[in-house]
């Protein structure tokens, strides 16, 4: 990122299933600056769906801090039809160049495409607001932004983001293939769990985890109780497996060291010993993932958490400004 004083805030927009995210960043004389906020879509709930626009950009609205003021493209649609399995004249199409082999008459490219419909379905909420988004990103991209951006990891960048109807899993490391997958597993999955065990409503349980998981918890977590042997079985039966699979299936596309140290973020992250009980299921090492260390923060009514591995996401899509 640039570092000037007219360095350009660049804003990352995380609007997820469950709360809108944003992380913004500007680099200055000195070090770069950092904000956050987070707002929830409305009352948690056991069915999947889309808030309304109107939702979303309330959401965004709440969030949103005040900020200061060739040849590849024309080829790309015709090339696309050979690695897309269905018609690129209906997609909006990016790319990004990885490397530049002359010698070969070569180019490397990272190709994005998305239904012009999808996106849409993402810009009507800021359009209302008056905003335009310079940067669209795949979330799995963002995510690895975030993940190589952790001074203190070593070898592969794996992380593991928790949302609240899915996770993404990536796998990043210079010199291998870059492997990312969708896992139908959230933090939803952990809270129908807690409720059917308990046999309480859905957004009786929901308040049980946000709770637990919050800055300061009122309550004292034993992983005996009912509610933590809830979220420890629905790890064992809904993601361990998953993940080992992925695993064991980029091991034959590509080296990874064993033991794989394992970065996990997203809200249900947050929950006390959840990323050392889930090391213990896996036989590899599981740390938390906050983007907020080594960063000087400033929150919505002025308090910074202890933790915000929620914001993950929206940290990656804030360094991808140019």
């Amino acid at each position: 990122m640039r570092a000037s004083i007219r360095s350009r805030p660049w804003a990352g927009l995380d609007v997820g299933s469950f709360s809108v995210k944003v992380l913004a960043t500007q680099g200055g004389v000195g070090g770069s600056r950092h904000w956050f906020a987070e707002t929830l879509l409305g009352t948690p709930s056991d069915q999947a769906g889309t808030s309304p626009p109107e939702v979303i950009a309330k959401a965004i609205a709440d969030c949103l801090p005040l900020l200061d003021d060739a040849e590849v493209g024309p080829a790309l649609r015709f090339e696309a039809r050979k690695h897309l399995p269905f018609d690129p004249q209906s997609m909006v199409i990016d790319f990004q160049i990885l490397g530049r082999y002359p010698s070969e008459r070569k180019l490397e490219l990272l190709l994005a495409a998305v239904s012009q419909q999808h996106v849409e379905e993402h810009l009507a909420p800021l359009r209302m607001l008056g905003l335009e988004a310079d940067i669209l990103d795949a979330a799995p991209l963002a995510l690895t932004n975030a993940a190589a951006s952790d001074a203190h990891a070593s070898g592969p960048h794996i992380l593991l983001d928790i949302g609240h109807q899915a996770s993404y899993l990536t796998v990043y490391q210079l010199g291998e293939p870059f492997f990312t997958r969708r896992i139908e597993f959230g933090g939803r999955t952990l809270t129908r769990a807690i409720a059917e065990n308990l046999q309480v409503p859905f957004d009786e349980a929901e308040e049980w985890k946000l709770a637990a998981g919050s800055d300061q918890p009122g309550l004292r977590l034993d992983w005996d109780s009912p509610e933590m042997r809830a979220v420890q079985d629905s790890l064992k039966r809904d993601l361990v497996d998953e993940l080992r699979r992925s695993f064991a299936f980029y091991r034959t596309q590509a080296r990874l060291p064993e033991p794989t140290r394992i970065m996990i973020s997203g809200g249900s992250a947050r929950l006390p010993g959840l990323a050392t009980r889930l090391g213990e299921m896996l036989g590899e090492p599981v740390v938390l993932f906050n983007p907020f260390d080594s960063m000087s923060t400033t929150a919505r009514g002025g308090e910074v958490p202890s933790g915000g591995p929620q914001f993950a996401q929206a940290l990656g899509l804030a360094l991808r400004s140019p």
